[in-house]
């Protein structure tokens, strides 16, 4: 779940993403294995998310799955989405992130279901 992940830390280093008070949110497109269900996912998210919160960074991030309504997204097709409270918080996890529990955690996982590269989202709340 780590692709591309390097190249958009050194985006960040380096300003690109410099909004107040905005929500950075990870997307990665991702489809179950054959024989796997969305309870199946959601445990091991689960797991995964518990041990991402042990980390520096990791005790304020928030997992969601997004499941197609009325989508093109094909069988099995969900949305793991990562949510941290700005751009250090992600940064701190993500440099933690070799060898970590969360890293290893990876494993079962990455048994349940299949994602390709993650995207990097800035979100900020209009009022």
């Amino acid at each position: 779940m780590k692709n591309m992940t390097k190249a958009i830390f050194g985006a960040l280093l380096l300003g690109a993403f410099t909004c107040a008070e905005a929500d950075i949110i990870q997307v990665w497109k991702c489809s179950l294995n054959d024989g796997k269900t969305d309870a199946d996912i959601e445990q091991a998210s689960s797991a995964w998310l518990a041990a991402a919160k042990g980390m520096q960074g990791g005790a304020d991030l928030k997992v969601y799955h997004n499941y197609a309504v009325a989508a093109n997204a094909g069988a099995g097709g969900f949305m793991f989405v990562l949510i941290a409270p700005d751009t250090a918080t992600w940064g701190a996890f993500m440099n933690g992130y070799e060898g970590s529990a969360a890293a290893k955690a990876d494993a079962d996982w990455n048994n349940v279901a299949e994602c390709s590269g993650s995207s990097l989202w800035n979100s900020t709340e209009i009022k």
